[in-house]
C-alpha cells in the first residue's frame, strides 16, 4: 500500500512540475522572416514585408524590425509603426520530428490594423532539440481607414505565407 501511495505522490507531482509537456524550442524561430499576402481578385499579391523579430519563453513575439516592400496608403514602407507583435506557441512536443505552432502577427499604424493568423511547420532534431523552421501559412484581414481599404465592402481578407531568411516560398 505504501509503495502505491508513493507512486501516486510522484505522479502527482510530475503532473504539478509539468513532466510529460514540453514545449519545442523556439529559439529557432526568430530572425529574419519575408511575407507575402495575397488576396481577391484572382489571389494577386496585395502586401509584401520583411520582418526581423525573437521569440521569448512565454512564446511571444519581440519585432525589431518591419519593412513594407510595397508603397501604399495603409502602412509607412519602413518603421514598426505604432504596434507590432504577436505570438509563436509551439504545439509540438520535443520527441515530434514534425513540428507545429500557432502563430500570429500583428501590425497597427495609420489607424489600420492588419492581422495574420496562421500555422508554422518545421522540423524538430529530437536529439538536440532544436526546431528549424519552414514556413507559416494562414489567413489575414485588414480593417481601418478608408484611404487604405477603398470603398468596397469589408472584410479585406486573404491568405499569407511567412518564410524565413531567404527562403522562397508560395502559397499553396
Amino acid at each position: 500500500m505504501k509503495k502505491l501511495v508513493i507512486v501516486g505522490l510522484l505522479a502527482v507531482g510530475c503532473f504539478l512540475a509539468g513532466c510529460g509537456t514540453t514545449r519545442t524550442a523556439t529559439t529557432a524561430a526568430g530572425g529574419n522572416w519575408a511575407v507575402t499576402l495575397q488576396g481577391p481578385p484572382a489571389n494577386e499579391t496585395l502586401f509584401n514585408f520583411v520582418t526581423t523579430f525573437s521569440v521569448d519563453d512565454s512564446g511571444a513575439l519581440n519585432v525589431t524590425n518591419l519593412n513594407f516592400l510595397t508603397a501604399g496608403p495603409c502602412f509607412p514602407v519602413t518603421g514598426l509603426g505604432e504596434s507590432v507583435g504577436g505570438t509563436f506557441d509551439v504545439t509540438s512536443a520535443e520527441s515530434d520530428p514534425t513540428a507545429t505552432a500557432n502563430v500570429t502577427f500583428t501590425v497597427k499604424g495609420n489607424g489600420n490594423l492588419l492581422t495574420l493568423t496562421g500555422t508554422a511547420t518545421g522540423v524538430t532534431n529530437t536529439v538536440a532539440q532544436t526546431t528549424t523552421w519552414n514556413a507559416v501559412t494562414g489567413g489575414w484581414t485588414l480593417t481601418g481607414s478608408s484611404s487604405c481599404t477603398g470603398s468596397g465592402q469589408p472584410p479585406y481578407a486573404g491568405s499569407f505565407t511567412m518564410c524565413p531568411g531567404s527562403t522562397t516560398c508560395t502559397t499553396t
